[in-house]
């Protein structure tokens, strides 16, 4: 677009950075992985460029989950490698800021557990990863992890009755972080539809609260 361009011409590298991030992410929530990966390579070959500090947080997340979930299709072992490294980062910084890094360090173990694949190992992770988000107030990671529950119950372990409980857990998460594109995706995709008898923060209470 325009603004690539621009930031080509100009040689931009901050702003050429931000462009793939934003691109990344819009990559990541739709599920497009490839075009994610394609994204952070894009992003991770400009080392120049300074990133804003929360960005390069989910950066570093999201490209690990990304790396996982490659493996899993495509059985690299660069893919597995760029998910324990991701691991590696971020259990630097847990000793930092546990409550920021706790729940998303966990869903990181879980989709590592999910490769191997050890079932009860990435299952057991997968709901620690939900209850630590949950008691953090971070709703929109609390959705991402009962969707990747929900997704690797129905690919991996073949439970699809649970696997549906969990996206449907994960569009309440998601439509009270208000995004109400992403509950739409899941609706459309797996067939589920949030019921409307229950209010959406009932089943996503923290855990403080209960």
């Amino acid at each position: 677009d325009d603004l690539m361009k621009d930031a080509l011409l100009k040689k931009n590298m901050n702003l050429l950075s931000n462009i793939y991030l934003r691109r990344f992410f819009s990559s990541f929530w739709a599920g497009d992985h490839s075009s994610a990966e394609s994204c952070s390579e894009n992003i991770l070959s400009i080392p120049s460029a300074k990133r804003p500090k929360l960005l390069s947080i989910y950066f570093t997340f999201f490209r690990g989950l990304i790396a996982f979930q490659q493996y899993r299709k495509n059985q690299s072992d660069d893919d597995l490698q760029k998910g324990i490294s991701a691991i590696n980062t971020i259990e630097v910084w847990l000793k930092y800021s546990p409550s920021n890094f706790e729940n998303k360090l966990i869903l990181l173990y879980a989709e590592q557990q999910a490769s191997l694949p050890n079932i009860q190992a990435a299952r057991n992770l997968y709901d620690a990863s939900i209850k630590s988000a949950r008691d953090n107030g971070r709703v929109h990671e609390q959705g991402l992890a009962c969707e990747l529950m929900g997704k690797f119950l129905m690919s991996v372990a073949n439970d699809f009755i649970c696997a549906k409980e969990y996206l449907k857990k994960a569009q309440l998460c998601y439509l009270q972080w208000g995004a109400r594109k992403k509950a739409s995706m899941l609706s459309k995709d797996y067939g589920i539809k949030a019921d409307d008898v229950y209010p959406v923060s009932n089943p996503l209470k923290h855990g403080r609260d209960s």
